[in-house]
């Protein structure tokens, strides 16, 4: 499912790196686009994990967040709702493939930890 995101920044170091704000919270990701973003533009754009080691994600106890916060370097921790499609809802929307194992959480809050947020842009809007 894809997101509106700004494209604020890109690393003069890390050619990948990219700061983009997305329902106005600015995330710092890795982008996978095969074509050049532009700084100030808009852009439909799909946001997935990349996970080092293995996923684990866990059920929300007592609780029903939709947040992301920034660990360190580019890792993240997610809270959101786990819905159908591969998809995790954290106040904007994260789709991955390796979710494909955890559809028992579907329709429940979920909490995990992800090494980094990875961006791939398609059409301007």
């Amino acid at each position: 499912m894809n997101n509106k995101i700004e494209i604020c920044k890109f690393d003069s170091l890390i050619e990948e790196e990219i700061y983009f704000l997305v329902n106005n919270q600015k995330i710092i990701g890795f982008n996978v686009s095969p074509q050049q973003q532009e700084i100030g533009k808009i852009y439909e754009a799909e946001i997935d994990i990349f996970v080092n080691d293995v996923l684990e994600i866990e059920e929300q106890k007592n609780q029903y967040l939709k947040k992301i916060e920034h660990i360190n370097n580019y890792s993240y921790a997610l809270w959101g709702k786990m819905l159908g499609d591969n998809i995790l809802d954290v106040g904007f929307f994260i789709t991955s493939d390796l979710f494909e194992d955890y559809r028992y959480l579907v329709g429940r809050y979920v909490y995990l930890k992800v090494d980094r947020l990875q961006v791939y842009c398609e059409d301007k809007v």
